[in-house]
């Protein structure tokens, strides 16, 4: 049922034929999020010193591949694996996670 409207359809995704509003099921919206809001380009970097990459733990020597809101490093294996499937970074997950946690703690 449309809540704005008040019309009813058997189907979904359909666009409302009165009010023009598209309807979706839960599941639709979620599969599409990651289109809706696609992660920011990893930002190539030459790295000062040996790191652990983020995502593997795996050491990079060179050249690293910086999330631009979490500034942490990540190899171009994780990179490629963050944008192509998973479509969070693991980085700014764990560091939202970490101030929920200690935010909640207090």
């Amino acid at each position: 049922m449309n809540d704005k409207c008040h019309s009813k359809y058997c189907e979904l995704p359909v666009e409302c034929r009165v009010c023009g509003l598209t309807l979706v099921l839960a599941p639709h919206l979620a599969r599409s999020y990651h289109h809706l809001f696609p992660l920011p380009t990893f930002v190539e970097t030459q790295l000062p010193h040996r790191c652990a990459c983020t995502g593997c733990l795996t050491f990079v020597d060179e050249k690293a591949y910086m999330c631009p809101k979490c500034r942490q490093p990540f190899c171009i294996d994780c990179d490629l694996y963050i944008h192509e499937t998973l479509h969070n970074c693991p980085g700014c997950t764990s560091s939202d996670t970490a101030a929920s946690a200690s935010y909640t703690a207090t």
